[in-house]
C-alpha cells in the first residue's frame, strides 16, 4: 500500500449480523461503525468482528431517529467514532415494507384487526421512510463511494420515486450540492459467487467530483447445491451438538473457501449445524421427495396420503402454497434464502438427509464462511442469516469500488472532513511561506495532513499509532512533520483559525497537561 493510502473504511447500516461486512472486511475495508435495531443481530456482530479502539464495533440504535446532519454528527460521537469522513457508507434499510409479501402481511393484519391499523400504519411508514436516515448520513459525511441494497421490488413501491428525489438532490452539511453518479439495477446473487438465486436491488453512487469511472464487479457463476454444502458432515433431523467434526475433505474451491480462517483449535469442527426436528410421517416424505420435488407435485401430493391420509399438510391448497414443501436440488443453485427460516425450514429440504436444513448450511448458501458465529438459538440463527447480504456479494462490490477508484483509502478525504475548506484557505497560505512544499516529484506528507493527525492527537485522544494508521503513514513520520509545525510557531495560529471555524471549541483552547503552552508536546 502506497504511503499516504490506508485501509479503506466504512460505515454499516441497518448492518444485520454483519454479512456485508465479512464482504467489506475481506475486501481490505476497517468497519467505523455498525449499527442495527436487532440486539441479536448486534450481540452476533460483535462477537465476529474484534472491538474498534476498545469499544464495540456494532451498537443496537433505532436509525429513524436520526433526522438531522447535527444528529449523524453527535450519534457517531457519542459512539466514539471521530471521524469526519468514511470512504463507503454501506446497507440498505429493512425490507419487509417494500417487499411484496412483507405488503401483503401487513395489509391482511390491518383487515383482521382495525384496532390495529393506526399503529400499524406508523410502523410502516417509519420504517418505509428509513432511506432519509441513510441520505442523512452520505450528505453529512460525503464518502467516495455508496451501496443502498433493498428487494428488487422496491422500485414499484410508491416510496421509490421519492427515494430517486432524494438521492439525486443530495446536500452536505455545509449547504453545498453533493452530487453522485448514481447506478441502480437488479443482481442476482449467483452472479457473483453465491450459490443461490437470489435477486438484489442495489444502487451504487460515485462521488462526482472524483472523476471516477465504476468498474463493474468481475462476474463469477456460483456453484450448485451440491458443491456449496455437499461436504458437511450427515446429521439427523432434530441434530443440536453444538460442533462435530468435519466428516470428509472439502469437494470444491468453494468448500475450500467456507472453510478458510478458522481457528487452529476448531480447524476439524464445524459449529451450528444444527437442525428442526421433525415428526415421523414428513420424514417419510422428505425420503420419498425426489430433487427439486415441490408440494404442488402430484407425487407428492401422492406421497403424502399414501403416508397418512390424516396428514397435517392436506389443509394447505397446492393453489397458495406451492413450494409449501421443496427439495433442494444438488445440481442447480438454491432459491432465495429468507428470514421465514425462522418459523418454517420446509422450503429448504436437504437434497440428501431426510430433514430441513441446518443453520451452517443455510450460511453456507448465503456465502458466509464457517468461520462466521451464530447463536445457538434456531429461530433467530435462521433470521439473521435469512436477512444478510451475502457477503461474497457484497465482496464484489467492494473490490469493484478498489479498482474504479485508485485513491480510495488515501488521506486528502480524510484530512479536508477534519480541516474543511474555508478553514485551509486561511490556513494554506501561511504554511506554504512558513513551510514551503519540497521539490516536485518528492514523496511527501501535505500540511493538510498534518493539521489534521494534529487535531486527532490534540482533541480527540487519538494515538500516535492510531493517527499514523488513519492517514497511511507511519507514526515516526507524522510526529516529525508535528514537530516541525509547533517548532515554526504555527500551531497557535492554527488554534486560533480553527477556533473561529468551530472546529475546535475555543474554550478548549486550554489544553491538557500533555499540550503546554498552547501546543502540542513533542513526541
Amino acid at each position: 500500500m502506497p504511503r499516504g493510502s490506508a485501509r479503506p473504511t466504512y460505515i454499516d447500516l441497518f448492518s444485520g449480523c454483519g454479512g456485508a461486512s465479512v464482504g467489506f472486511h475481506d475486501a481490505g475495508f476497517e468497519c467505523l461503525l455498525a449499527v442495527d435495531l436487532d440486539q441479536h443481530a448486534v450481540n452476533c456482530y460483535n462477537s465476529n468482528f474484534p472491538p474498534r479502539r476498545g469499544r464495540p464495533t456494532a451498537v443496537r440504535a433505532d436509525l429513524s431517529q436520526i433526522t438531522s446532519h447535527e444528529d449523524v454528527f453527535r450519534f457517531l460521537e457519542d459512539h466514539g467514532v471521530h471521524e469526519r469522513f468514511c470512504d463507503v457508507i454501506v446497507g440498505g434499510p429493512p425490507c419487509q415494507s417494500f417487499s411484496s409479501v412483507g405488503q401483503t402481511k401487513v395489509a391482511a393484519l390491518l383487515r383482521e384487526d382495525e384496532a390495529r391499523r393506526e399503529t400499524w400504519t406508523e410502523i410502516v411508514r417509519t420504517r418505509t421512510m428509513l432511506f432519509e436516515a441513510y441520505a442523512l448520513f452520505v450528505e453529512a459525511l460525503a464518502p467516495r463511494w455508496i451501496l443502498f441494497e433493498n428487494v428488487p421490488t422496491i422500485r414499484s413501491h410508491e416510496t421509490y420515486p421519492l427515494i430517486e428525489q432524494r438521492f439525486e438532490n443530495l446536500q452536505r452539511a455545509d449547504g453545498a450540492q453533493l452530487r453522485y453518479n448514481l447506478h441502480r439495477e437488479n443482481h442476482w446473487a449467483s452472479d457473483y459467487g453465491v450459490p443461490q438465486r437470489r435477486r438484489r436491488f442495489i444502487m451504487v453512487g460515485a462521488r462526482q467530483d472524483l472523476g471516477v469511472v465504476w468498474q463493474r464487479p468481475r462476474k463469477t457463476t456460483g456453484p450448485v447445491v451440491l458443491h456449496a454444502i455437499g461436504d458437511l458432515p450427515a446429521v439427523r433431523a432434530g441434530h443440536r451438538t453444538a460442533s462435530i467434526s468435519y466428516s470428509q475433505q472439502q469437494l470444491s474451491e468453494y468448500q475450500s473457501r467456507m472453510r478458510q480462517g478458522l481457528p487452529e483449535e476448531q480447524a476439524t469442527l464445524v459449529t451450528a449445524h444444527i437442525c428442526r426436528s421433525h415428526n415421523a410421517d414428513d420424514i417419510q416424505l422428505f425420503e420419498q421427495m425426489g430433487p427439486g420435488a415441490r408440494f404442488s407435485d402430484d407425487a407428492v401430493q401422492a406421497a403424502i396420503l399414501a403416508i397418512n391420509p390424516d396428514h397435517k399438510l392436506i389443509k394447505y391448497s397446492t393453489e397458495k402454497f406451492q413450494d409449501k414443501l421443496h427439495k433442494l436440488d444438488p445440481d442447480k443453485h438454491a432459491w432465495t434464502v429468507t428470514a421465514h427460516l425462522q418459523k418454517d425450514c420446509y422450503k429448504f429440504i436437504h437434497f440428501r438427509d431426510a430433514r430441513t436444513v441446518t443453520v451452517r448450511e443455510a450460511a453456507r448458501l448465503q456465502s458466509f464462511p464457517d468461520r462466521f458465529r451464530l447463536p445457538e438459538v434456531l429461530g433467530i440463527a435462521f433470521r439473521m442469516v435469512g436477512n444478510a447480504i451475502p457477503p461474497l456479494l457484497a465482496e464484489a462490490f467492494a473490490t469493484s469500488f478498489c479498482h474504479s477508484d485508485r485513491r480510495i483509502g488515501s488521506s486528502d478525504d480524510r484530512a479536508r472532513a477534519i480541516v474543511p475548506d474555508q478553514a485551509w484557505q486561511q490556513l494554506a497560505p501561511r504554511f506554504e511561506l512558513t513551510l514551503p512544499r519540497r521539490r516536485r516529484g518528492s514523496r511527501r506528507v501535505s500540511n493538510r495532513v498534518v493539521v489534521a493527525a494534529g487535531v486527532l492527537r490534540a482533541y480527540c485522544g487519538w494515538s500516535r499509532q492510531a493517527v499514523g494508521e488513519y492517514f497511511g503513514y507511519h507514526q515516526n513520520t507524522l510526529g516529525t512533520k508535528i514537530q516541525a509545525v509547533l517548532q515554526s510557531g504555527l500551531w497557535d495560529f492554527t488554534e486560533r483559525v480553527l477556533a473561529r471555524a468551530a472546529i475546535i471549541p475555543p474554550e478548549e483552547l486550554e489544553l491538557p497537561p500533555e499540550y503546554e503552552g498552547g501546543q502540542m508536546a513533542a513526541d
